[in-house]
């Protein structure tokens, strides 16, 4: 496996590992924080900056759609970030208060907390196992990006 894609497997996985696990740990403040989430433009001006430079930065280096499932899996992960910061700051507040209602993260919570969980556990291990012999700097990874462009 590519040295970039394993260290994206790192990062993404365990980013996700953590926040699923915490989902599972403290329900109720979740929730908290994905309705306020919906009512408050200010909260996803910034929630949408952040979700847009993350999903830029990953799709930038890393648009790889052949590979391997992780490599699929950490640019599809890229896009979503990509397309759901430019959602939050192009969507009007009260539509995405519509869709967050939609959503019923409440009803569906575990449901929700298990997308994190499987694929953070999934590409924390793929990550870690995958270049146990060589170990992956950023450094590493910028030179084997570097190689691979024409």
């Amino acid at each position: 496996m590519p040295a970039l894609t394993v260290y994206f497997c790192r990062l993404i996985g365990l980013v996700a590992l953590i926040s699923g696990t915490t989902m599972l740990i403290e329900r109720q403040p979740h929730i908290a924080a994905f309705g306020a989430l919906a009512g408050d433009p200010a909260l996803l001006y910034v929630m949408g900056i952040v979700n847009l430079v993350a999903g830029v930065a990953i799709v930038l280096v890393h648009n790889v759609w052949t590979r391997g499932l992780p490599a699929l899996l950490v640019t599809l992960v890229g896009w979503i970030f990509l397309i759901r910061g430019v959602a939050m700051l192009l969507l009007p507040p009260d539509l995405i208060s519509e869709i967050v209602v939609d959503l019923q993260f409440a009803e569906f919570y575990y449901l929700y907390a298990a997308i994190p969980l499987i694929l953070g556990a999934y590409l924390t291990l793929r990550g870690f196992g995958a270049a146990a012999s060589s170990p992956v700097t950023v450094g590493a990874a910028a030179s084997e990006r570097a190689r691979n462009e024409p």
